[in-house]
């Protein structure tokens, strides 16, 4: 009985979450309807950024725009049916063509913060790449701080020039004087190098390392600056999100594929091999060559983009997946059409069947390809050879009593689906006259609430929602004949070619890839044509335990009935108390956000006013004022501190703070944590040892990191009362442990469990005198465990002192916003052909 109960509440929980997807699926309907009108029925005209930047992108000898990223992006235009035309400039001009609307694209484009308020950026990254430097022969160049009084050749705009990373703000943060001398692309940087006419010269990684064997240069060991490289269009056009959509898409399916473009431009151009490798052998094999003719030929030509008309829920054969994707045993097949035709059949998204149904009949759409055969779809469409079969059957209550076929369900209300092959049936061969319904969710619904008595459909696609919409008291109760029924491509009347290339590329798929893609997809399998006397042998042998069973089942669905109410009169209560939670929530979030501003802005006024009277700046004060004022100043300086980490606390805790990582000297970053409190190390006679290599940089959150490392070194000092503390950090493997040792009071085994609990003072003779909110060390593991991904350990014995012990990755692993969106649920509506 649990475990039904609690199929019974993950019912409920189903249903709900159903409803949530509808509307979001509605809401993205309506959105993609309003926003890319026009963009998938029209092919676009691109205006795409050139500039010379090898491997990546740069002109070759015949004037083509080659590289890694025209590879990529010429084959995306491809399948989608794009023009392409390559606007050639610099570096410097195609970047203000792309934030003045002059071009559409502009591939190879380093992602930063400042960057995304110009431009806008695909979400799927095509490789990483960073700035590394290199010198004329005979010039020894060990760290940044060599390159004082050098002549440095860089790229123009480049993000490793002109960058938050760049060179040129690296010199201005470590007060390098270097002279710049600035080209318009990484080839000048190196020839100036080769002339001797510069000492060094910045590049990125991937130019260096297969240019530096043309040059008299040397490379050295500094890096800096790593960056996503991405595609970039312009902010203020009314086609960059179609495109990002478009372009992402593909991109993902061309890395899952190793054997893709994208994979094979990246291995031959950043190997240096030969262009024409990319291409070979992606073509069809041998044995599966496809012959078309010249006609044929020039018609696919002619026809770079064929627009789909899919059912988005007609599961197992054809449906859309959650994550947008389309899928189903039709979605293989054309899969491999286009492979090996040459084919670009694309789904056009956001349509119900009802709403693709009338766009093929006006031509607005080309291809239907996964329907059955009706006379009157005949009268509108061409239809290729069969290539998927199956069976019809009737669908009943488990109540109905023994059905044989559609001569019993004469007299009875029946259902079917609108605008499928169902349908197209009953008119042709019968004279029931249907109750029609848009999708078979509500035709199996129609059903199971006994609005008709039995419905028409496709075995395996009703079976597959049966299961997913938990109908249990639905059956399949009989087949609809003895025949096998087929599905089919069915194309727009003006294109008889077109019928005849599917057909030559169907002939082409064995029938072993056929089971293949058979059992993939298909779980469920139906032999219709029992002999009836074998039916009526076993109705009269199990006939008395059939009733005693559907006894025992009728008393059962009786007090489930009972136990379902119940339950969702509790769900309805957790609601309702889950929408009280979700307002004390927002009231928090306000009370936070009004903290940060109503109670901090009169505070600091507070305390800067307190510290200018104590500081004589309004006149003398007697020691009895000036011992009022130092509370004063201490009491608001403890509330500021409090109040400051509360708001962190609750930012972390609502996923609301980022992480701006950037490259640095952890041992500058130490030595800026010690001064913030050595003046309070000097007052208790305290000593600092600082133990870390001058060389050890790492990437991550400089800001967060400093805030861990003080918090750390605050509270070692305020527990210690002699000897000192001891900042040590070293190198393990890809990660970076840093740790701070005291000489104090130590911590009992006891008190470790509370350690990092919010507002917890651990009870000792310091308490009073050592002061602090109880946040601190709460807030510092949040801040290193859940921003920087690291973790944090404690060593401490009564008497003998403590040791904090932070681990951390010496290069953050920050999320892109990808997937940024959360991806919708799965429509659990469906429909049958």
């Amino acid at each position: 009985m649990l475990r039904v109960l609690c199929r019974i509440k993950k019912a409920v929980i189903r249903c709900s979450l159903l409803l949530l997807c509808l509307v979001q699926i509605i809401l993205l309907s309506t959105l993609f309807v309003s926003t890319s009108a026009g963009q998938v029925d029209a092919p676009l005209n691109l205006r795409v950024g050139a500039y010379e930047n090898q491997p990546k992108i740069y002109t070759d000898s015949e004037g083509n725009v080659i590289g890694i990223f025209p590879e990529i992006l010429n084959h995306i235009a491809t399948r989608e049916g794009w023009s392409l035309k390559y606007v050639h400039g610099s570096w410097a001009e195609s970047l203000e063509r792309l934030e003045n609307n002059e071009i559409d694209i502009m591939g190879d484009v380093a992602f930063s913060e400042n960057r995304a308020q110009k431009y806008d950026f695909s979400d799927e990254t095509i490789f990483n790449n960073w700035g590394t430097i290199y010198t004329k022969k005979g010039i020894e160049i060990d760290s940044l701080l060599d390159l004082q009084d050098k002549k440095v050749a860089v790229m123009k705009g480049s993000i490793h020039t002109d960058g938050e990373g760049g060179i040129k703000k690296l010199a201005e943060k470590f007060d390098i004087d270097i002279f710049f001398i600035e080209v318009d692309n990484y080839k000048e940087v190196l020839m100036l190098l080769d002339n001797k006419e510069a000492d060094a010269g910045v590049v990125n990684r991937i130019f260096g390392s297969l240019s530096e064997k043309d040059y008299d240069i040397t490379k050295t060991s500094i890096i800096f600056n790593p960056r996503q490289l991405k595609f970039a269009f312009p902010k203020k056009s009314s086609i960059s999100q179609h495109l990002i959509k478009k372009i992402d898409h593909h991109v993902r399916d061309l890395k899952k594929n190793p054997d893709s473009i994208y994979h094979r431009s990246l291995y031959i151009y950043l190997s240096g091999l030969p262009r024409e490798m990319i291409f070979a052998d992606m073509g069809v094999p041998a044995e599966k060559e496809i012959m078309l003719t010249d006609k044929e030929k020039a018609w696919i030509r002619d026809h770079p983009a064929i627009r789909l008309g899919i059912d988005p829920e007609f599961a197992p054969f054809e449906y859309i997946m959650k994550d947008d994707s389309y899928s189903g045993i039709a979605s293989d097949y054309i899969k491999i059409l286009n492979e090996r035709l040459g084919l670009n059949m694309q789904v056009v998204p956001g349509l119900t069947w009802e709403e693709t149904v009338e766009k093929a009949k006006i031509r607005e759409i080309d291809v239907l390809p996964c329907v059955g055969m009706t006379e009157g779809r005949k009268v509108l469409f061409n239809f290729s050879n069969p290539y998927i079969n199956f069976h019809r059957v009737i669908i009943t209550r488990t109540d109905t009593p023994f059905l044989t076929g559609l001569e019993d369900i004469h007299n009875l209300r029946v259902a079917v689906q609108v605008n499928t092959s169902h349908e197209g049936y009953l008119k042709d061969n019968t004279d029931i006259a249907p109750a029609l319904y848009k999708t078979l969710h509500e035709t199996l619904l129609a059903v199971s609430n006994g609005k008709a008595d039995a419905m028409v459909g496709n075995i395996a696609s009703a079976t597959y929602w049966i299961r997913k919409m938990n109908l249990t008291n639905l059956k399949v109760a009989a087949p609809v004949s003895q025949e096998i029924h087929s599905l089919y491509f069915a194309v727009r009347k003006d294109w008889p070619e077109l019928i005849s290339i599917i057909n030559k590329g169907l002939e082409s798929i064995s029938t072993e890839e056929k089971t293949e893609i058979r059992q993939r997809w298909v779980a469920v399998e139906y032999e219709p044509g029992i002999p009836h006397e074998v039916v009526w042998e076993y109705i009269m042998k199990y006939g008395g335990l059939l009733l005693l069973v559907l006894g025992g089942i009728t008393a059962w669905n009786y007090r489930l009935k009972k136990e379902i109410n119940k339950r969702v009169k509790v769900e309805n209560e957790l609601h309702q108390a889950n929408m009280r939670l979700q307002d004390l929530d927002r009231l928090k979030s306000l009370f936070i956000a009004s903290m940060s501003h109503e109670l901090r802005t009169p505070l600091n006024s507070i305390i800067g006013f307190t510290g200018m009277t104590l500081d004589g700046l309004s006149g003398e004060i007697n020691e009895e004022q000036k011992d009022n004022l130092t509370r004063a100043y201490k009491a608001g300086k403890h509330l500021l501190e409090l109040i400051t980490d509360v708001i962190d606390i609750s930012k972390i805790e609502a996923g609301r703070i980022d992480v701006f990582p950037e490259v640095f000297s952890l041992n500058e970053l130490i030595d800026e944590a010690a001064a913030t409190i050595e003046k309070q190390l000097q007052g208790k006679g305290l000593a600092i040892d600082v133990d870390i290599h001058p060389d050890l940089t790492i990437y991550t959150d400089k800001k967060r990191l400093l805030q861990c490392i003080i918090n750390f070194l605050s509270n070692a000092m305020k527990y210690t009362e002699r000897g000192g503390v001891k900042v040590k950090a070293r190198e393990i493997g890809d990660d970076v442990e840093i740790s701070v040792s005291d000489t104090g009071i130590g911590i009992s085994r006891k008190d470790m469990p509370r350690l990092f609990e919010a507002f917890e003072r651990l009870e000792t003779h310091l308490r009073v005198k050592a002061g602090g909110t109880g946040l601190g060390l709460y807030l510092t593991k949040k801040i290193a465990t859940e921003l920087l991904g690291g973790t944090i350990e404690v060593e401490s014995e009564k008497g003998k002192g403590s040791r904090f012990i932070l681990t951390i990755p010496k290069e953050i692993k920050k999320e892109t916003a990808s997937d940024v969106t959360e991806k919708r649920g799965e429509n659990e509506n469906s429909t049958s052909h």
